[in-house]
């Protein structure tokens, strides 16, 4: 999976995958991962290839040590990506704000994948 420049990336709303964390065990240091940071995918907090079409790219994550947990955002607002830094307790009342105040005019078609404007998602 390829990473893009991350100015592109960052100028992107995501998806709200949830609005909690996901502990993740088992990594070890040096492990390369894909964290998903379109917040489509269904394999989260992993890549699954979703994002495209969006103009999103996944995280390329090489594990920094081994520890017996990670904690991996996937309200998809943390500073520090990929990790969970709190964001999620406001996450969905930021996300639904974004969408009420939308700069898009078609009402997100059903057939939109992702305002990558706001964060809507159809199923959202």
């Amino acid at each position: 999976m390829a990473t893009t420049d991350e100015t592109a990336v960052e100028n992107l709303v995501p998806a709200v995958a949830s609005c909690a964390p996901t502990k993740v065990t088992g990594l070890v240091e040096g492990d390369v991962k894909y964290w998903c940071r379109c917040g489509l995918s269904a394999n989260q907090p992993w890549c699954d290839g979703k994002h495209k079409g969006t103009g999103f790219t996944p995280l390329k994550w090489t594990v920094p040590e081994t520890k017996d947990e990670y904690y991996l955002c996937n309200c998809k607002q943390t500073k520090n990506p990929p990790l969970c830094n709190g964001a999620h307790k406001c996450a969905e009342a930021e996300a639904k704000e974004r969408q009420e105040h939308c700069k898009r005019g078609d009402g997100h078609k059903a057939d939109c994948k992702l305002c990558t404007s706001c964060g809507w998602k159809p199923d959202f």
